[in-house]
């Protein structure tokens, strides 16, 4: 017997205590479950992957299910949790498509699995501390899927649940629209936000299975062999996730972590140009090593010299095209001190 995919508020378990409105306490109307009968409601499968988010989870499977979709593949991917969130998967399991919890390699790993599972025509992945934070994002993404796209990008907005200053190096939750070429380039910074990114499982399949051996940019090199297959993209402006930021999170990395991170940014950007032309494929590695040297420049303690970075352009005169490496160039000329002056004043005007 299939499974209710779309229950009703009054068919949940009860929320906790203290806890109300979207996804607690409110829902919108579901889709008629006999709609499948005469509309054409692509099937979505979402995967959840998890490991000791029990205090997020809940939030995270209501805002699937109250989405009132009736035709929903849910499957979540537990790494064997030793808090509460067994608990309460099994609270909602009647409700899921599959569940299991055990050992994994991570949240790779888990992805891959659930994966296997996965039978619709479109496909994303929710993190279980990510939480839809719209009630018809799924009504959404399937008409837009009926009118021909096949990767869909919405928004997300992060919600600080710590006590300090969170700096997630300027990424707002959204992304303006960007193909493979321009994607390559990670040091833009224009990273689509992979929780409000819903694709065909035709393109899907060509990204899976991901790295087990990246730890922070899987979503990058999936994103980018994607991309590869040029699909038909639509950028949406709506608020379709929110995505907590609790200091646990990989997108809040120390600084130590931050070298490891731009290392696999590096190393998936060079593996995946292997498609570009020869041309253009020398020219995108040549930015991707040029990168990594004014990484380098700027990540020094005590900044270079003016005579150091002289002698790194002569030895790599690419650099000289990078605006970055002029700025570095007169910081170590003047000093930082007269060069914040002067940036100040550049950046009034006066």
């Amino acid at each position: 017997m299939p499974k209710n995919t779309a229950p009703t508020l009054k068919e949940l378990p009860p929320p906790p205590s203290g806890k109300s409105g979207w996804p607690w306490t409110e829902e919108i109307q579901p889709l008629p479950k006999n709609t499948l009968a005469h509309t054409n409601l692509p099937l979505i499968s979402i995967v959840t992957p998890s490991y000791n988010y029990g205090h997020f989870i809940e939030e995270t499977i209501r805002s699937v299910l109250l989405q009132g979709y009736p035709n929903l593949e849910y499957i979540i991917i537990d790494g064997g949790s030793t808090d509460n969130t067994i608990e309460i998967i099994r609270k909602y399991e009647n409700y899921l498509t599959y569940w299991v919890s055990e050992p994994d390699n991570g949240q790779t790993d888990a992805i891959n699995k659930g994966y296997r599972y996965c039978h619709g025509q479109i496909f994303t992945w929710l993190n279980a501390d990510d939480a839809y934070l719209s009630p018809y994002c799924l009504q959404e993404v399937s008409q837009l899927y009926n009118q021909g796209y096949n990767f869909i990008v919405g928004e997300c907005i992060y919600e600080n649940l710590t006590q300090n200053q969170v700096n997630i190096d300027g990424f707002k939750g959204k992304s303006t629209p960007t193909n493979f070429n321009q994607y390559l380039k990670f040091w833009l910074g224009n990273f689509l936000p992979q929780p409000s990114v819903f694709l065909s499982k035709n393109l899907a399949d060509k990204g899976f299975p991901l790295d087990l051996s990246l730890y922070f940019v899987m979503d990058y090199q999936f994103f980018l062999r994607v991309l590869s297959q040029k699909p038909k993209t639509i950028w949406v402006d709506q608020k379709w996730v929110k995505a907590s930021l609790h200091g646990d999170n990989k997108t809040m990395l120390p600084p130590h972590q931050k070298k490891a991170e731009l290392l696999e940014f590096s190393k998936v950007a060079i593996a995946e140009s292997s498609q570009l032309p020869w041309m253009a494929r020398q020219i995108i590695q040549i930015d991707i090593k040029d990168y990594l040297m004014l990484r380098e420049l700027l990540d020094r303690d005590p900044s270079p010299n003016f005579q150091q970075v002289v002698t790194l352009l002569q030895n790599r005169p690419t650099l000289l095209r990078w605006i970055l490496v002029w700025k570095i160039l007169l910081k170590s000329l003047v000093g930082s001190v007269a060069y914040s002056k002067i940036k100040s004043l550049a950046q009034t005007g006066k």
